[in-house]
């Protein structure tokens, strides 16, 4: 009986400081930041029909029936997502530029499979970055380094998990509050919803981030792991992309 009170008050308690938000943000007043809109992963057989019409698609003697050319046009503007990383549509990228991406640690290579920090800015659904510090990578951090003349930042895009299967996303961790560095100095805590989908975050209130001048020296933006979804079958925690968006560009 005395261990069902236990587990009981355990529980309370645990719910009471998800409601509450991470401490991190109490001790520091942090605002908390939700997406703005999430655009979720096509499911994998979706996924999987992608892939094989990009890859006759991109191959240099691409010559796709109608219908196969349709399809694939289908999938792309029914799934923003895809669009995003995929179209090459105009945005913050026609100007910016990412000069490096570092982090605290990372997993080590699996055969031929790595999870370097780059792989959070690669523009590849597949690929991620995930931590290597024991546990849940708690304090584990991401960083982006931007030139001086870079286009200022006022968003930020964010595929949380190892997203390329859901198996894959719901065996690993996921980051559910990142706390973000402008410069060294705490910005603001995203809160990322525990959705296998780009989340979208409006920091313009926030910013903007960067300088639009080539006479300043490079910033950075640092993004770090303050609190999980727990995976089913991993602790690790995966980012499989974070990218930008922002002014200065048209």
């Amino acid at each position: 009986m005395k261990k069902t009170f236990f587990y009981i008050a355990l529980a309370i308690s645990t719910l009471s400081a998800y409601a509450q938000g991470p401490r991190s943000n109490s001790a520091n007043n942090l605002p908390m930041v939700a997406p703005s809109d999430v655009w979720l992963m096509p499911s994998d057989d979706e996924l999987k029909e992608w892939k094989t019409l990009n890859e006759a698609y991109s191959s240099e003697d691409a010559d796709l029936p109608e219908n196969m050319m349709r399809r694939y046009e289908t999938i792309m503007e029914e799934n923003p997502v895809m669009e995003d990383l995929y179209s090459g549509k105009c945005s913050w990228y026609c100007g910016g530029e990412v000069q490096r991406v570092t982090a605290s640690s990372h997993l080590k290579a699996q055969g031929q499979f790595n999870y370097l920090p780059k792989n959070a800015h690669d523009f590849n659904h597949e690929s991620a970055w995930v931590e290597g510090a024991q546990g849940q990578g708690i304090g584990e951090w991401i960083e982006y380094e931007f030139a001086g003349a870079c286009p200022r930042v006022t968003g930020v895009k964010l595929l949380p998990g190892y997203v390329k299967t859901k198996a894959a996303w719901e065996a690993n961790s996921r980051p559910h509050y990142l706390k973000m560095y402008y410069n060294g100095k705490p910005v603001c805590i995203l809160d990322v919803q525990d959705a296998r989908g780009m989340q979208c975050f409006d920091l313009e209130k926030y910013g903007p981030f960067g300088y639009n001048n080539a006479d300043k020296p490079t910033w950075r933006l640092r993004f770090e792991i303050i609190e999980v979804y727990p995976g089913k079958k991993y602790q690790d925690t995966a980012i499989s992309e974070l990218e930008f968006d922002g002014i200065d560009v048209h």
